[in-house]
């Protein structure tokens, strides 16, 4: 009772919580929009590639979402980056999806040239939650986060967690200049893809017209964009103006997206694969920065083979130089009012390891207004001039012991009565040579008077107007670097100082002494000395080059030594063809430094490197053995009329000439099972070097059974021994395409072939280069299945038996013999085209089970096959007519559940009606007799095309071209087909190839367009697809596309089945 009491309270308190739910909810819960499922929270999920639609949303403005972050360990990370787009679509970048993996470590991409890496730990704190993609640096070789994921196309990291702080190591990759000059851009082709935009080809062609490697196209580009256009952070293009166009070549000024977007067009045109990125443009400093949506940023990056992605920006320095720190000020000029100070902001960037930076800031007289040595960012408050003038304040920002020295100048202007602006805010003057310094003068009516105690003065010109030129000279004397000289302007309304930062410099002289000649392929030695005047300059780095094909080519890169001299040796590219070339050797300064460059060019004669290219071994059998070979040029050319002189086992056996061509042949005759060495030689000539060749040459005896017999789909084992080879490798060569690798060892080997799909002889060739060294039939045969149509048989004095033979595809078997054992007696038949057989057998009076047993013997490719078969045999009755009333009456009342039984069928036995064609192919030629078995129980009627041609079983018919309908009808069954005629099976072969195999060949992967039907063959069995229809198939489509013969039916009906086999019948008949 108890128990009852409490089921019955619980019941109540559940039903009123129903209640209460149903009525109040719509006013007890509201969920703001779009808040996440507890699915979404517990697992997240992104859409594969960017965090982004895959679209840049068209960028009048582009997107800024509001958003802080503290960043901290950038000492060297500029670029932190968080989409790449891929695709420029109707003037909107979009990327393509891509495969992430679930790990947070991948490795950085292995550099080919001699590189500098700087490896950087990164911590980021985001003030709200953030997931999606990270921002990461280009080369970023770890994350540490919950739930990261790579995106390796794109070089990204993403999760799908909300995170508030997050950290990555990265690797940043910098190079010495000259090295970069020899990189060729990578083989992207979707970061190649363009708009079809002839204005903006002639841009680019124009841009990059003297470019002498990929980088310096590269480079040329983003000079070109960051000296012809203005940077403006909003921008947006007039309505029906394509955003891009209208930064190019009207309106001159964009924002970072649009120098960005420019480029990376710009480059693609010019053969550089290049995407876009977006992200943040920070300080490369260790010291935390806070970063904002002000610092998002777009740039460029572009992929060489030797390096990977490098960035380009045509709004900062170029990321990719090796330098040992860069030093950023701001702002580059200053206006004050007298005895004001302004505030100068420094920022040491990107210190090298192993580098000790310092950097100290100095007023015109000499006095330090502050010094430091280390990386970070500063302010430095200058000013405090007094009197009305023109102040540099010198920023000085050297690397300890290495060569590196910059030097910048950011003027302070105090106006005055007078005022005088120089045109040029610093001054080159050689050593021993003059120069001009233009000053436009305000606030004064009169020529002022120039007062100078600087010994490189020498006078001042009125040059007209309230122009004036001030004149320098500097002695042979001169002490050379940076001077800050003062000039006193006076007049009546006042005076005016001016500083000028004054360089004194000196040329510098570069001698070589000249290589005696070079050869391609071959290192060539440059000696020579770097001076200014008497004095040998121990400091800098020479680099030499020489143009080959309008195209640099770096030969060498080193410092000089100590005593001025230097010597390099680099190798010429084997490709460089017979000629003279300029060898130049350029000097390169220190940054910094008061010594200009210079170079110096000698002409050197290079012979072409000829190479004799030869088999390192030949097999053959004994008796008569050639061994052929070209000789060409490293430039590819061929060498002809060339004598080679040529030794067996040490012994001068004879000489043989090139033809036009470069080829030749030279005939051994060996006996026996033998081994031989072959040496050749090639003396040279003016033009080319000379060469040589060893070829090791074996005749042996192959051993391998002549036939083996497999069946159809079974792999085929091949057992044998090459005697005379102990080891080493042979080719099996399988017609019409197929080949095997074999390895030989100890004399023997073991071949598995692939499982073929049709009977037939294959025959197997075992070669050695085109040598032939045996040959094996392989026979495949196929196993063989009986079908008996008719497991019941009636008629009134005979019925008829049904059989059909099949191979193991179910391609019927036709015109063979068939033995048909029924109560002890053997009858023989023949199977039709459609393989089938009829036995007629007399009816007994009563319904006989008996047992029949069909026997085929094989033939040549089908195995035998003996299939015992049970069949009712049975008299026709004659319809009792007497019962027809109470059948009909019956009838009636089933009538309904009739209707709903007929789908499925009466139990009993099962009707048949099949339309079965010649070979199981309806595609008949015009004129050939179209032969096709109709079985059912019945007698079956024929209609083509709506028109009946008769009853019976068997039909012989002549169609014209085109396709035709086929009916049967047998009492209330009807099947149908279609059957077609064509004028040649050449044109059907041609356009079942490129209406059914091209578009699967394409669906699975493979770049049809501009491949050749070999090219196509090779790519499918290449990714694992039956190689004997792609073969098959191949060989019928060139035969029927490219010869005068005709394609028979036996050829089209293997064709028909091997485009069966791959696309699986869809698109044919």
């Amino acid at each position: 009772m108890v128990r009852r009491k409490y089921v019955a309270f619980f019941m109540l308190v559940l039903l009123s919580m129903l209640v209460a739910s149903t009525v109040l909810s719509r006013f007890l819960i509201v969920v703001p929009p779009e808040t996440p499922s507890l699915d979404e929270l517990l697992f997240p999920t992104l859409s594969p590639g960017n965090d982004t639609d895959g679209t840049l949303p068209s960028p009048s403005v582009p997107v800024k979402p509001r958003f802080t972050m503290i960043v901290a360990g950038a000492a060297h990370t500029h670029y932190l980056r968080r989409v790449v787009y891929t695709d420029y679509v109707n003037g909107t970048w979009v990327t393509r999806n891509a495969t992430s993996i679930p790990q947070s470590a991948v490795a950085p991409p292995e550099v080919a040239i001699p590189h500098h890496a700087e490896r950087d730990s990164v911590t980021i704190t985001l003030f709200s939650p953030f997931r999606g993609n990270l921002y990461t640096s280009l080369y970023t070789v770890r994350v540490n986060a919950v739930g990261v994921e790579a995106v390796p196309d794109y070089n990204l990291f993403r999760t799908a967690f909300n995170l508030t702080s997050y950290s990555f190591s990265s690797v940043a990759f910098t190079f010495d200049w000259p090295y970069l000059l020899n990189v060729t851009a990578g083989n992207q082709s979707e970061y190649l893809v363009v708009p079809d935009d002839p204005e903006l080809m002639n841009l680019s062609e124009m841009i990059t017209a003297d470019a002498g490697s990929d980088y310096l196209k590269a480079l040329a580009i983003m000079r070109y964009l960051s000296r012809h256009y203005k940077y403006s952070e909003n921008t947006s293009a007039p309505q029906g103006y394509e955003r891009l166009k209208w930064f190019l070549f009207e309106s001159g000024e964009g924002s970072s997206y649009d120098f960005a977007s420019a480029f990376v067009i710009l480059a693609r045109m010019s053969g550089l694969p290049a995407r876009l990125v977006e992200g943040l443009y920070i300080d490369a400093v260790p010291q935390a920065q806070v970063v904002t949506e002000r610092n998002i940023h777009y740039w460029a990056e572009v992929y060489f083979r030797e390096t990977g992605w490098l960035t380009f920006d045509p709004l900062h320095p170029d990321p990719n130089i090796f330098v040992p720190f860069e030093l950023s000020v701001s702002p580059d000029r200053m206006t004050l009012g007298p005895g004001e100070n302004g505030t100068l902001t420094l920022k040491l960037m990107r210190v090298a390891r192993g580098i000790n930076a310092t950097v100290t800031v100095k007023s015109p007289d000499g006095r330090i207004l502050a010094a430091f040595d280390r990386a970070g960012v500063y302010s430095v408050e200058v000013g405090g001039f007094t009197e009305p003038g023109y102040y540099p304040v010198m920023i000085n920002a050297s690397a300890g012991g290495y060569p590196f020295r910059v030097v910048r100048f950011v003027p302070v202007t105090v106006p005055g009565n007078l005022t005088v602006f120089p045109e040029a805010e610093q001054v080159t003057l050689l050593r021993g040579g003059q120069s001009w310094l233009d000053v436009d003068v305000n606030g004064s009516e009169s020529i002022p008077a120039v007062r100078s105690s600087s010994k490189l003065f020498y006078m001042a010109l009125s040059i007209g107007g309230r122009r004036m030129s001030i004149g320098l000279l500097a002695g042979r004397d001169s002490e050379l670097g940076w001077r800050i000289e003062k000039f006193s302007f006076v007049s009546g309304n006042g005076a005016f100082d001016l500083y000028i930062p004054v360089l004194v410099a000196e040329s510098s002289r570069v001698v070589l002494s000249s290589p005696q000649e070079g050869t391609a392929g071959k290192e060539l030695l440059v000696k020579g000395y770097v001076k200014a005047g008497e004095t040998s300059l121990g400091k800098g780095n020479v680099l030499v080059y020489t143009v080959s094909g309008g195209r640099l080519v770096i030969l060498g890169y080193a410092n000089v030594s100590g005593d001025g001299s230097f010597s390099i040796s680099g190798r010429l590219p084997k490709s460089l063809p017979p000629g003279t070339y300029g060898i130049t050797a350029e000097y390169i300064p220190p940054t910094g430094s008061p010594y200009l460059p210079n170079r110096s060019t000698v002409n050197v004669p290079v012979k072409g490197l000829a190479e004799l290219k030869v088999p390192d071994t030949v097999v053959s059998r004994p008796g008569r053995v050639l061994v052929g070979g070209e000789l060409v040029g490293g430039d590819g050319r061929a060498i002809a009329n060339a004598t080679i002189e040529y030794f067996v086992d040490g012994t001068p056996s004879g000489t043989v000439k090139t033809t036009d061509d470069g080829r030749f042949s030279i005939e051994l005759n060996v006996s026996g099972i033998e081994r031989h060495t072959l040496r050749l030689v090639y003396g040279g000539s003016a033009n080319y070097s000379a060469a040589g060749g060893v070829v090791n040459v074996f005749t042996v005896r192959m051993d391998v059974p002549e036939r083996v017999e497999t069946e159809v789909g079974k792999p085929v084992e091949i057992r044998g021994r090459v005697i005379g080879l102990e080891g080493g490798t042979i080719t099996a060569y399988v017609f019409p395409g197929k080949s095997y690798t074999v390895r030989v060892v100890n004399e023997t080997f073991s071949l598995v072939l692939e499982p073929f799909q049709t009977v037939g002889e294959r025959s197997v060739d075992f070669r050695h280069g085109a040598n032939v060294l045996g040959r094996n039939t392989v026979v495949v045969m196929s196993p063989v299945r009986v079908e008996l149509l008719t497991p019941t048989a009636s008629g009134e004095e005979t019925a008829r038996l049904v059989f059909r033979l099949m191979d193991g595809d179910g391609n019927p078997l036709q015109n063979v013999p068939v033995m048909v054992w029924l109560n002890g007696t053997a009858f023989t038949l023949e199977t039709n085209g459609s393989g089938v057989a009829v036995l007629t057998v007399p009816v007994p009076e009563r319904s006989t089970n008996t047992t029949v047993t069909v026997v085929f013997r094989g033939t040549r490719y089908y195995l035998p096959v003996n299939e015992t078969f049970h069949v009712v045999i049975s008299p026709k009755r004659s319809v009792p007519w007497l019962y027809i009333g109470a059948l009909l009456v019956i009838a009636a009342v089933l009538l309904r559940y009739r209707l709903a039984r007929k789908r499925a069928g009466a139990a009993g036995e099962e009707r048949i009606l099949k339309i079965i064609f010649n070979n199981g192919v309806p595609l008949f030629r015009d004129g050939e007799v179209v032969e096709l078995t109709v079985e059912c129980d019945g007698v079956p009627e024929l209609y083509v095309d709506g028109k009946s041609v008769g009853r019976g079983r068997d039909f012989r018919l002549v169609l014209s071209p085109g396709e035709h309908t086929v009916e049967a009808r047998c009492g209330d069954l009807v099947e149908a087909a279609r059957v077609r005629v064509v004028g040649r099976y050449n044109d059907a072969v041609v356009e079942y190839y490129e209406r059914c195999f091209l578009p699967w060949a394409r669906n699975a992967g493979v770049e049809v367009d501009g491949m050749t039907p070999r090219e196509i063959a090779a790519e499918l069995t290449g990714r694992m697809y039956p190689w004997e229809p792609v073969d098959t198939l191949t060989e019928i489509f060139e035969r029927a596309k490219y010869s005068p013969l005709e394609i028979s039916r036996s050829e089209f009906i293997r064709f028909y089945r091997a485009v069966l086999t791959l696309t699986g019948g869809e698109c044919v008949v």
